[in-house]
């Protein structure tokens, strides 16, 4: 009976693992990350361009924080080489402006953007569970923005869009909970989004929690 027990035991021990192996052996992974995102938006440049234009005595907050997401495809090379192709969504940001002279109103502003892209993923083990990596790549992003006043204050367009290839960059740790799952935290930068049609440079800090799934 033990002998049975034994051997049972030793197949049950070559099965697990041989489905370990069976599910890290594929390269393919797919993943997402949920976090927050900090945009450029800025109060004070905002002030000095609507003072440049003739507004006397603006006032302007900004909300240039908003949630981001992301989710991607992966193909693994090698342990320490990737490539992500993903679709990312940076969130919506605004400004809210007051103006006392020469006209009375106010201008608000609305800014988004989001995309499709593609990195290179490179990683460097610290522990058998634990890696770091890091990322390179580029976005293909569509930015908009819509603008609307109010009192006195006119217009000369009250919309604008870009679509353009942006950069990103990121850092990150992985902890791989078996060799089909792993959990990342990360923070990534999104930079050269959106142009003057759209009120400027937009840029947008990520920081996220994420997971990859091997098949």
């Amino acid at each position: 009976m033990k002998n049975v027990l034994g051997i049972a035991a030793a197949i049950l021990a070559v099965s697990v693992t041989g489905t370990a192996h069976a599910q890290s052996a594929t390269p393919w992974y797919v993943g997402g990350s949920l976090g927050t995102a900090k945009s450029n938006v800025n109060a004070g440049e905002v002030n000095d361009y609507l003072r440049s234009i003739g507004a006397g005595s603006p006032s302007t907050t900004a909300d240039d924080k908003d949630t981001a997401y992301r989710f991607l495809l992966g193909y693994r090379f090698s342990p320490a080489v990737a490539v992500e192709g993903f679709y990312a969504d940076l969130g919506e940001y605004n400004t809210r402006s007051n103006v006392l002279s020469p006209f009375v109103g106010t201008v608000n502003a609305d800014y988004k953007a989001k995309g499709y892209g593609i990195d290179l993923v490179l990683s460097a083990p610290i522990t058998q569970e634990f890696s770091v990596f890091g990322r390179v790549g580029i976005i293909q992003a569509k930015t908009e923005a819509r603008f609307n006043s109010s009192g006195s204050i006119g217009l000369l367009f009250n919309r604008g869009s870009k679509n353009k290839t942006g950069q990103h960059f990121g850092v990150g740790l992985q902890y791989d909970i078996n060799p089909a799952i792993a959990l990342r935290g990360e923070v990534e930068t999104y930079r050269k989004l959106g142009d003057d049609s759209t009120g400027g440079e937009l840029k947008a800090d990520v920081l996220s929690v994420g997971a990859i799934f091997r098949f």
